[in-house]
Parts: C-alpha cells; sequence; structure tokens
C-alpha cells in the first residue's frame, strides 16, 4: 500500500511540469495571435497608404486638368472679344467716313482720323495674329513675343488719342446723327481697348522656361 502511494506521489511530480509547460503555452498563445494580427496590420497598412496617395495624385492631376481647361477657355474668349472688336471697329469707322466724314468742315476732320483708324486696325490685326501664330510648345519654351504685346501697347495709345479728338469734335457738332455715329465709334474704341489689355495681360504671363534668356538679347 505504501508503495503504490508513493509510486502515485512520485508520477504526479513527474507530471507536474509538463502540466505547467501547457498551461503556459495556453497562455501565450492569444499573445502570438495578438502578434499575427499586428503584424497583418502592419502588412496592409502600407497599402492602405499607397491607394491614399494614388487619390491625392488622381486629385491633383484632375485639379490641374480643370486649371488649363478654364485657362483655355478664357483665352479662347479673350481672342474672339478681339476679332469682334476689330470687325466693330473697322465697319464703324467705314460708316462714319460714309456719314459724317461726306459732310464739309468738321467732317473733313473726322474723315481723317477716321482713315487714320482703319491704318490702326490694319497693324493691329497683324500684331494679334502674329501672336496667335506662335505654337503652345514655343511659348512654352521662350514666351510670348514681348515686340508684339508692346506694339499693341503702342496701338492702344494711338486709339486714346483718336477718342480724345473725337470727343473734342463732338462738342463743335449739333447734328444728333453724326454726335450719334460718333460716340458709336469711340465706345467701340474703348471696348477694343479693354479687350487688347486683357490679351496683353495673358501673353505677359507666358515668361517661358528660357524666356529670360531671350529677353537678354531684345
Amino acid at each position: 500500500m505504501k508503495k503504490y502511494f508513493v509510486l502515485s506521489f512520485l508520477f504526479l511530480l513527474a507530471i507536474t511540469p509538463a502540466l505547467a509547460k501547457g498551461s503556459a503555452d495556453t497562455q501565450s498563445q492569444p499573445v502570438s495571435s495578438g502578434q499575427t494580427v499586428t503584424n497583418t496590420q502592419k502588412v496592409v497598412s502600407p497599402t492602405g497608404n499607397a491607394v491614399q496617395n494614388q487619390n491625392q495624385v488622381q486629385t491633383q492631376n484632375q485639379g490641374e486638368e480643370q486649371q488649363l481647361s478654364v485657362k483655355t477657355q478664357e483665352s479662347e474668349q479673350l481672342n474672339q472679344d478681339v476679332n469682334q472688336s476689330l470687325t466693330k471697329v473697322s465697319d464703324q469707322v467705314h460708316q462714319l467716313i460714309d456719314t459724317v466724314g461726306a459732310k464739309g468742315g468738321i467732317g473733313q476732320e473726322v474723315k481723317a482720323i477716321a482713315q487714320d483708324q482703319l491704318k490702326v486696325q490694319d497693324q493691329i490685326k497683324s500684331d494679334f495674329e502674329g501672336l496667335n501664330s506662335r505654337g503652345t510648345l514655343k511659348k512654352l519654351l521662350i514666351g510670348s513675343d514681348k515686340k508684339l504685346t508692346q506694339s499693341l501697347e503702342q496701338k492702344m495709345e494711338q486709339n486714346r488719342l483718336m477718342i480724345q479728338q473725337l470727343e473734342e469734335l463732338k462738342l463743335q457738332i449739333r447734328n444728333t446723327g453724326d454726335l450719334q455715329q460718333l460716340q458709336e465709334t469711340i465706345d467701340l474704341m474703348v471696348y477694343q481697348n479693354t479687350s487688347l489689355q486683357n490679351k496683353i495681360d495673358i501673353e505677359n504671363k507666358a515668361k517661358g522656361i528660357f524666356g529670360w534668356l531671350v529677353n537678354l538679347f531684345n
């Protein structure tokens, strides 16, 4: 009996470390699982960042495309405004020559100014077409044609002087129809100068990558 008791006691002592180890392994298993989850999260996280960065790049590209589209529309509208002003001013000046300019006295002064204005319109058209003929790539590299923009500024000044002369002649005219013709001509020339100034402002913003180098030789 004592022998059986001793054997049982020794058996318990032998299996106790094994039981303790199994318990420890069982307790550590959630930690290991937790570590696995953590590692999985670390693997997923860079992927999430990559997707986020890709979305940011796409959003940025869309924003740049929208800005380019807006600038293109603005440029097209400015070109349309200048073209309309060229047509309207030329038509109005011809009409002014045929009406007020056909009369004697002050009419001859109006006619002389109107004929000079037709020459200015031809020069404006030439400068304007020269600016628009410069390709996108060339403008990107060396910018807009500074000489042509300066030439347009000079034509605007000529317009202002002619407007002033016509305003002075208005004070000497009593005929309502003639006054109306003069005022319409003045209004269209003012409109043209506004369109030209907007065009010049846009062109001056196109500096070009190597524009500074070109300006050194101008």
